[in-house]
């Protein structure tokens, strides 16, 4: 029960980080609307302006096209709204429009961090208890390890695949929620879950192996404790 609570709190915690970003402002005009103090131009600010510019690009074009229109005209007139949004970035920073271009999409990791750590935690509570479940059905002492490592074979490749395609799911709404605007259009591409599929799907099977070890161990030693 406190190992829940714990997690619980951890979540809300990190899912309200994850939310921290710029939220007044916002209209379908395709207009920069001018910042209440003056902040220092470094790269995470500049990534965030450039961030919330491409946000009220997308909202212009919705608005004046259809979400559902994924027509070149659409395309064009967004693009021409975030340069224009861009410039005025640009002018209000003292810096040149390529480097806030240069900074969208990135200077994010913590942004990241935040919305993949609370999936990865509920990834790994499913794995223990699933890997307890699943060395109590099939215990060495009664079956000997071969059923026991097949069934935790064939369930740490059903897990890591499906928690790879629900995480996928996790993140856009997370982002969409931490953004405030539920279509990604393209900017679901550059997610970090989309971008690494592979590397996330193996860093799923090897937390199901530790688990699954260490649920082995721990009956091991639970049935030697009794003996």
């Amino acid at each position: 029960m406190r190992t829940g609570l714990r997690l619980a709190v951890a979540l809300v915690i990190v899912l309200g980080a994850a939310g921290c970003v710029r939220r007044d402002g916002r209209n379908s005009d395709c207009r920069w609307p001018v910042e209440a103090s003056n902040h220092s131009a470094d790269a995470r600010h500049l990534s965030a302006d450039a961030e919330f510019a491409e946000d009220l690009a997308i909202r212009y074009a919705d608005t004046h096209f259809g979400r559902h229109n994924s027509s070149e005209e659409k395309g064009l007139e967004r693009d021409r709204c975030m340069a224009k949004l861009f410039e005025e970035i640009a002018k209000e920073h003292g810096v040149p429009v390529e480097q806030v271009s240069s900074s969208l999409g990135r200077n994010r990791a913590y942004i990241d961090v935040a919305e993949i750590l609370p999936f990865a935690l509920l990834y790994g509570l499913a794995a223990v208890i699933i890997t307890q479940m699943s060395w109590r059905r099939y215990s060495p002492d009664e079956y000997g390890w071969t059923p026991g490592i097949t069934m935790a074979l064939f369930l740490s490749l059903v897990l890591a695949a499906g928690s790879t395609m629900l995480g996928e799911v996790w993140i856009w709404t997370a982002e969409g929620f931490r953004i405030g605007n539920e279509h990604m259009s393209y900017r679901g591409n550059r997610l970090f879950w989309a971008e690494h599929r592979l590397e996330l799907f193996a860093g799923a099977l090897m937390i199901f192996w530790l688990a699954a070890i260490n649920a082995a161990r721990r009956l091991r030693l639970e049935r030697s404790s009794r003996s």
